[in-house]
C-alpha cells in the first residue's frame, strides 16, 4: 500500500513539472546581421577580339663560321658564349703562305709594268718611224702587239696580286655583325679546309622573331573583314601581336608581323606567321630576355576595338555549365543573373548579352556566403584594374620594331 502511494506521489510530482514546463515561454531567436559582401560595378569600355597562338622565337640572323681559305688554326679571339661587335676578330688562320704569295704576285706586277715600258717605248719608237715611212709594216704589228700582250700581262699580275691580298686578309675570321657566339667546334692547331670546316656559330640578339601558326578558320575570318573594309591588310599596314613568355601572366611584349606563308600547310591546315620583336636586355644584367627557339604565347587581334561591358572574372559563378552573376538590387537583396560570356582581358570578362549594366553591383567577394533573395551588406570594392592592362589595341606596347616592307596577306 506504502509502495502504491510513493508511485503515486512521484507520478504527481512528475507531472506537474512537465506542466510547469509547457507553460514557459520559449525563448525568441537571436537575430543574425545581414552578411557583407564586396560589390563592384561593370566597367564599360573598348577591347580587341582576340586569338591566342603558341609559337616559338627564331633568330632575326644566325651565321655559321667557316673559313673562305685551307690553313692551320693558329688563334682563336674569344670565349665561349661571348658576346661580340661587328669587325672583331674571332679566328686567325695561319697566313704565311698567303702572306709569301701576295709578294710573290707582287713582285710578278712589278715585272709586267716593266715589261710594259719597255714594249710602249718601243712601239713609240717604231711608230714614229712608221709614221715617216722609214719603217715596215710588220716591225708596227709586233711592237704594237708586244705593248698589248704587256698590258694584258699587267692586268692578269694586278688581279693576281688582288687574289693573294683577299685571301691574306681571309686568314683572319671577323664578326658578320653585333651578336653572341656559340662555343667554338674545332681546337687551335686544327687543320681547317675552306669552305668545310664550320668553325663555330653567331646568333644578332637585339632582334628576334615569333613565329607561329594561325589555323584556317582565323585566316578565312580575318581575310573576310579585310574584304569588308573593316580592318587593314599587314601589307598596307603594320599590325602588331601580343607576346608573352611560358612564365608570364600577361602579353608584356610587342611585335610586328612582318611575313606570312603564301600557302597553307594541308597537313596542318594553318598559315605560317612571323612577327619581329624588339628583344628586351634585362635590367642591369648584360643580355637580352629573349632567346631562340623559346616557347612563346601570341596573342593576334581581331577586328578594330569595340565597346564592351566588361565583369571580374572572380565574379563568375557557374552551375551545370550556365554562367551567373550576384547582383545586388535596390533593396540590398541578391538577384541572380544567368550572362554569356566572352572573351578574357587579364583579371576582366566581357559579358555579350547585355544583361548586365553599369549600374549594377555585382558580387565579387562573398558568393558562397549568399543565395538568391537573401539580404546582404554590400561594401564597395577597390578600384578593378581596367582590361587596358592585358588587351590588344590598348596595351602601352614595347618599343615598336623598326619599319620595313610588309608582307603576307593577314
Amino acid at each position: 500500500m506504502i509502495n502504491r502511494r510513493y508511485a503515486a506521489a512521484v507520478a504527481f510530482v512528475v507531472a506537474a513539472s512537465v506542466l510547469a514546463g509547457c507553460a514557459r515561454k520559449p525563448p525568441e531567436p537571436v537575430k543574425t546581421p545581414p552578411p557583407v559582401v564586396i560589390v563592384s560595378s561593370p566597367l564599360s569600355q573598348k577591347v580587341n577580339d582576340y586569338e591566342d597562338f603558341a609559337g616559338r622565337t627564331e633568330p632575326y640572323r644566325v651565321v655559321e663560321l667557316k673559313s673562305r681559305v685551307t690553313g692551320h688554326l693558329k688563334k682563336i679571339h674569344f670565349k665561349d658564349g661571348q658576346d661580340i661587335e661587328e669587325g672583331q676578330p674571332l679566328f686567325e688562320i695561319d697566313s704565311r703562305i698567303y702572306r709569301a704569295q701576295l709578294d710573290q704576285a707582287t713582285a710578278a706586277l712589278a715585272k709586267a709594268e716593266v715589261h710594259l715600258k719597255t714594249a710602249t717605248d718601243n712601239y713609240d719608237r717604231v711608230k714614229g718611224l712608221y709614221d715617216k715611212g722609214s719603217a715596215a709594216k710588220e716591225d708596227y704589228d709586233i711592237k704594237a702587239g708586244d705593248r698589248a700582250e704587256a698590258e694584258g700581262d699587267v692586268n692578269v699580275a694586278r688581279a693576281a696580286v688582288q687574289l693573294a691580298a683577299t685571301n691574306l686578309r681571309y686568314c683572319t675570321i671577323r664578326a658578320p655583325f653585333d651578336g653572341r657566339l656559340d662555343k667554338r667546334f674545332v681546337d687551335e692547331e686544327n687543320l681547317i679546309k675552306a669552305d668545310d670546316t664550320a668553325l663555330s656559330t653567331i646568333v644578332r640578339l637585339d632582334y628576334v622573331y615569333a613565329t607561329f601558326d594561325v589555323d584556317e578558320r582565323t585566316v578565312s575570318r580575318v581575310r573576310k573583314l579585310i574584304e569588308q573594309g573593316a580592318v587593314k591588310s599587314s601589307r598596307e599596314h603594320p599590325r602588331m601581336v601580343q607576346i608573352a613568355l611560358a612564365d608570364d601572366d600577361t602579353h608584356t611584349l610587342s611585335g610586328q608581323i612582318v611575313f606570312s606563308s603564301n600557302q597553307i600547310d594541308a597537313g596542318t591546315g594553318t598559315l605560317r606567321i612571323r612577327a619581329e620583336i624588339l628583344n628586351p636586355r634585362i635590367p642591369r644584367a648584360p643580355w637580352y630576355m629573349l632567346s631562340p627557339g623559346q616557347f612563346v604565347r601570341v596573342r593576334m587581334p581581331i577586328g578594330e576595338p569595340h565597346d564592351a561591358i566588361l565583369v571580374p572574372e572572380k565574379a563568375l559563378g557557374s552551375d551545370q555549365g550556365q554562367k551567373f552573376l550576384y547582383i545586388v538590387n535596390e533593396k540590398n537583396e541578391v538577384v541572380r543573373r544567368n550572362v554569356r560570356v566572352g572573351q578574357q582581358y587579364g583579371q576582366l570578362r566581357v559579358i555579350e548579352d547585355g544583361a548586365v549594366k553599369t549600374s549594377d553591383k555585382v558580387i565579387v567577394d562573398g558568393m558562397l556566403r549568399v543565395r538568391p533573395g537573401a539580404e546582404v551588406n554590400p561594401k564597395p570594392a577597390q578600384p578593378t584594374k581596367t582590361a587596358t592592362t592585358d588587351s590588344p589595341g590598348s596595351l602601352p606596347l614595347a618599343p615598336a620594331p623598326r619599319v620595313k616592307s610588309l608582307s603576307g596577306s593577314l
